[in-house]
């Protein structure tokens, strides 16, 4: 897949935009009907939802108005390295509404912040949307398909083709059969009837969904990015985050969304402090005129988020303060980077602050340890 750079990201804000409004069986409202339905398993028993609301309607009608108004953000590679880094050390924090870097956002990673996980939902996340919910705040988290969804999306392009009533009959009888799950083991030897066993298998699985709404005819949404989950966080303690609203979550995926969601409170954390550098771009011409087409009042500008040079000072600490007490310091040494709560008066609390790797102590004292030392440049 061909790496998403800055400049692409107001088109891809202006693709999601049109799904997110469009009526037809292809559009974001039907695609929640179809995935989630009006209650899905959890989300009714939350202080966000109630049990007579149509959450798939509901999530759709707020992106819908939510996406078109949103700031652009575009996460260096170097930034996403330094926010999945920060994040195993955060500690649990009230988010105020002054941390985000906009009230409404899109913001894309230049790649995925937590690959490599056991949890394959969470690896190819790479868009994070927020804005205004009920409850305090909504973030949505959207990742590609992966190699090895792509032959249940060419199976629900099809069925999408058929008649509906064709596609009820057939998932209800391979429901029926009570069909194990595909595997190795079980496997015809015969290719088309493998097919046929990995189709009913399909069916079966989502004839709850097809009973509910018409297959939507992408499967997947046509603007390139599947839908995974929605947090809605609110601005008080955490302890991670509180539970969201997601496709589907197994118990593997705890881990890794706990990751997903402190790598994105600590990508905010980190945009509003100086060690970050913000270059506002646009759209090349032709991805403007695209823009344009689809919605000429959206905003074709992004804002490309990136480390500053690395640092050998701490910016907390002046040179001079070493030397104007009472310890004399006979080495320098090598701070790791960490985080510093940093309290502000103006709010009566305390924000975490990243404090980079750097060396500390006297310029002119030996290296404890010896002097080679490898250092990672930005």
């Amino acid at each position: 897949m061909i790496a998403v750079t800055a400049r692409d990201v107001p088109e891809i804000r202006a693709r999601m935009t049109d799904w997110a409004r469009d009526p037809t069986l292809d559009g974001a409202d039907n695609w929640f009907r179809f995935f989630l339905g009006p209650s899905p398993d959890g989300a009714t028993e939350s202080r966000v939802f109630d049990r007579v609301d149509d959450v798939g309607a509901t999530i759709a009608g707020t992106l819908a108005v939510q996406l078109p108004a949103a700031e652009l953000f575009y996460v260096s590679a170097d930034m996403t390295d330094l926010a999945r880094h920060a994040a195993d050390t955060l500690t649990d924090y009230r988010l105020h509404p002054e941390d985000l870097p906009a009230q409404i956002g899109v913001m894309v990673y230049e790649h995925p912040p937590v690959e490599g996980t056991a949890a394959a939902r969470h690896n190819a996340v790479s868009i994070v949307t927020w804005g205004p919910g009920r409850g305090g705040l909504w973030v949505h988290t959207w990742a590609t398909t992966s190699p090895s969804q792509q032959g249940i999306v060419r199976i629900g392009r099809t069925l999408a083709q058929l008649p509906r009533d064709e596609v009820l009959e057939r998932a209800r009888t391979a429901a029926a059969r009570n069909l194990p799950e595909p595997t190795p083991e079980n496997k015809p030897s015969d290719s088309d009837e493998t097919a046929d066993q990995v189709a009913d298998h399909v069916l079966a699985t989502f004839l709850p969904n097809l009973e509910r709404a018409p297959v939507p005819p992408s499967f997947v949404p046509p603007h390139g990015y599947e839908w995974c989950a929605l947090t809605p966080m609110e601005f008080t303690e955490m302890e991670g985050w509180p539970d969201g609203v997601s496709e589907a979550e197994s118990s593997r995926d705890t881990e890794a969304r706990i990751a997903l969601q402190r790598t994105i409170l600590a990508t905010w954390l980190l945009m509003g402090q100086t060690l970050v550098r913000s270059e506002q771009m646009t759209a090349p011409r032709a991805a403007r005129r695209r823009i344009e087409r689809l919605d000429p009042v959206l905003d074709p500008t992004v804002r490309y988020i990136d480390l500053r040079r690395a640092r050998t000072e701490p910016s907390d600490r002046p040179d001079d303060d070493f030397g104007k007490g009472t310890r004399e310091y006979r080495h320098r040494w090598i701070v790791r980077g960490h985080w510093r709560n940093q309290y502000y008066p103006s709010r009566n609390d305390h924000r975490p602050i990243w404090i980079d790797p750097h060396f500390a102590g006297p310029e002119d004292k030996p290296l404890l340890g010896g002097e080679r030392v490898n250092v990672l440049r930005r």
